[in-house]
């Protein structure tokens, strides 16, 4: 079930990139007045941005995924918590779907904007989302393994 899960959620986020481009790449379209914009960049650095490009980008990112991966099936997977489980395969889908586009095209599709902060996409949410839950589970599990 969760290598189904993690291949969806590689999918959505690729095909929302791919509509969003072809579709609707000359368009702003507000949800929310100027709060919540969807608008198209083509991101060619890093995180926020950062500007790393080229071959060192693509390398960057291929050992990011394999790090995640080694780590996670090294250390994490034995531990058989499901929400442990879930947090790796947001992360990794993320980090997946995301070097899909780093590697094949050189930039990764924005098109989520919300002001003052950020545009992004599905994948850099569930990057966030895995790493709230990874934060939580290792706050918990730090406390607890203190009493």
């Amino acid at each position: 079930m969760l290598p189904f899960i993690f291949t969806l959620l590689i999918l959505l986020d690729q095909a929302s990139k791919y509509l969003f481009e072809h579709f609707f790449a000359t368009s702003k379209i507000h949800l929310f007045g100027e709060i919540l914009v969807l608008s198209f960049v083509k991101n060619t650095g890093v995180a926020f941005s950062f500007p790393i490009e080229g071959m060192i980008l693509k390398v960057l990112t291929v050992a990011l995924i394999i790090g995640i991966s080694v780590y996670y099936f090294r250390y994490e997977q034995h531990k058989n918590l499901l929400i442990t489980k879930w947090a790796y395969i947001l992360i990794l889908s993320w980090a997946v779907s995301n070097g899909i586009d780093r590697v094949f095209t050189g930039s990764v599709t924005d098109f989520i904007g919300v002001k003052y902060f950020a545009i992004f996409n599905f994948a850099d949410i569930f990057i966030s989302v895995g790493a709230f839950l990874l934060f939580i589970i290792y706050f918990k599990h730090e406390r607890t393994s203190r009493n």
